[in-house]
Formats: structure tokens, C-alpha cells, sequence
């Protein structure tokens, strides 16, 4: 079965000094998570938004194969993380990093971009899309609508609409019928991205 997982975390609207302490990122990031951290090649405040995010984005992807699955940040293990290096474009600098988490018996790959602005991830499992996008205010309603516009937009799917699932993650509907399409969305300030996997 098919699945999506991603998270977007915006690094203007966290809070730098209350992530930086031990009392707050122990929490749900191990000691043996912590011993990934690489002081040269992440900042610390990253470095834990990191792993919350990609720790987010296998829950999403998890959630929709077991729906009665609950969110417990600290029993999702990073287990390797490693630098793909620096890219740099008209807008921005950016890091890729991979990585490697489990969740419960289950193994998943991750990938995930570092900017000034924002860190974005995916569960890179199988053939994945996935996009950012900034966007002009940060209320819930307005992230809401501009994340499905956003991916809606780049599906080009005539007659499609996204409802959500019973266990809260997003469906896509087209003439009564659910997609064979897995979705996941995620928002923070005023960053948004989805990510997608159609069955083949």
C-alpha cells in the first residue's frame, strides 16, 4: 500500500532559546539521537527541528497504514543522518540531508532541505512529489486552502477534491470515488508543501 508523510517547520516562528535547552528537545530527541548532531555541519536549533519533522513526516506516513496509530515523537527513532551537501540557487542556500528513522518494526528513508527560511521533509519511500511554497499569511484558514490549491494546481486532475479521511489524513475524491492517490500536507507560518505518491 501506498503512503505519504511530510512536515514543514518555518525557523522564524520557533522559539531559538527554549529549543536550545536539554529540558525541552529531551523531550523527543534521545541521547543516541543527539549523538548524530555534527556542531560543524548543523546548527543545534536545526538540528532538533530537523528530527521533529522528519519524526512528523513518518507519522503522517505511518498513520495511514495503521489509523489507530498516535503521535509519541520520542518512541520514533532517527537512526542516521548525513549531509548531501550544499546547493545554491537564485532564491536561496540550502543543505540536503537523508536519513534513516524506525517506527515501531518499521524502517522508513527520509530527505530533508535546511534553509535560512525553513526545513522541509519527506519520507522518501517509493515514487514521491513533493513541493514548498511560501505564501502571503500564516492563518490556519489561509494555509489550509493554499496547501490543497498549491498541490491540486501541479496534480492537473479536472474534478478532483480533497476531503479528509476519518482518521484525519487527506483524501482525494473524484465522481464519489477515493483516489488511489496518497497525500499528506503540512504548514507552518507561512510555508506550506505537500507531497504525494500515485499507485502504479
Amino acid at each position: 500500500m501506498i503512503s505519504a508523510g511530510n512536515d514543514i517547520v518555518a525557523l522564524q516562528a520557533v522559539d531559538v532559546q527554549r529549543t536550545r535547552l536539554p529540558a525541552f528537545y529531551s523531550k523527543f530527541i534521545t541521547p543516541a539521537e543527539l549523538a548524530l548532531h555534527n556542531p560543524n555541519e548543523i546548527a543545534l536549533v536545526n538540528f532538533v527541528w530537523l528530527l521533529w519533522s522528519a519524526k512528523e513526516s513518518a507519522y503522517k506516513y505511518q498513520k495511514r497504514l495503521d489509523t489507530e496509530l498516535t503521535f509519541t515523537p520520542a518512541k520514533i527513532a532517527v537512526q542516521q543522518l548525513s549531509v548531501l551537501g550544499e546547493l545554491k540557487s537564485d532564491i536561496d542556500a540550502h543543505n540536503q540531508y537523508k536519513g534513516e528513522l524506525q517506527l515501531h518494526h518499521t524502517t522508513l528513508p527520509f530527505l530533508a532541505v535546511v534553509t535560512d527560511q525553513f526545513i522541509a521533509t519527506v519520507i522518501d519511500q517509493g515514487d514521491v512529489n513533493w513541493a514548498v511554497k511560501q505564501i502571503e499569511a500564516s492563518d490556519y484558514e489561509t494555509q489550509s486552502k493554499a496547501v490543497r490549491n498549491f498541490l491540486l494546481d501541479n496534480l492537473k486532475m479536472p474534478g478532483v477534491s480533497i476531503e479528509k479521511h476519518a482518521a484525519g489524513y487527506p483524501i482525494l475524491i473524484k465522481e464519489g470515488q477515493e483516489l488511489d492517490i496518497a497525500v499528506s500536507f503540512a504548514h507552518h507560518d507561512r510555508y506550506i508543501s505537500y507531497a504525494y505518491q500515485i499507485s502504479k
